[in-house]
């Protein structure tokens, strides 16, 4: 495949209309549309930018809270390094969060009762992300909900820059 699915109203610097479109979008696709919670969960994180902020703070909340253990491994309970594991909480918690307010006005997040049960998925979906497999499983998911290519007006875009 030559090109990527994404949105069109897809920007690393949202505008005030691609907010007002993800906003509406919300509204109108809510999680009772689809037949699990956790698909309604996939369906709000299609937007790519957004999807590499969270995959971004996954890969640096994974390293901040993996120093973190090692040294209470090596230094032993006393040297706990509380500063690094918050700065790890932030990266791989928040800052997903604070993605959506900038995104999507915040109305594309789960909600606290499913951190749990959304664990699973958001791993999944850092990890398509950062290794360049999102794009297939986006069109497997468009099979089972082809509202998604309208939802998200999604479009083709080439994966390279083709010089004549």
């Amino acid at each position: 495949m030559d090109s990527y699915l994404v949105p069109r109203s897809a920007r690393l610097f949202p505008t005030q209309k691609s907010r007002s479109f993800h906003i509406e979008r919300n509204t109108i696709y809510t999680s009772d549309k689809f037949n699990t919670y956790n698909d309604w969960f996939y369906f709000i994180h299609i937007d790519p930018y957004l999807r590499w902020v969270h995959a971004f703070g996954m890969v640096v909340g994974v390293i901040f809270f993996s120093i973190s253990f090692y040294n209470f491994w090596i230094l032993g309970l006393n040297s706990f390094p509380i500063t690094l594991c918050l700065i790890g909480t932030f990266f791989f918690y928040f800052l997903p969060l604070l993605s959506h307010y900038y995104y999507d006005g915040g109305g594309a997040k789960s909600s606290p009762d499913s951190y749990l049960s959304t664990f699973i998925p958001v791993i999944h979906i850092n990890l398509l992300t950062l290794t360049g497999r999102y794009d297939r499983w986006l069109r497997k998911f468009i099979i089972k909900y082809p509202f998604t290519v309208e939802a998200w007006e999604l479009v083709e875009r080439a994966k390279k820059l083709k010089i004549p």
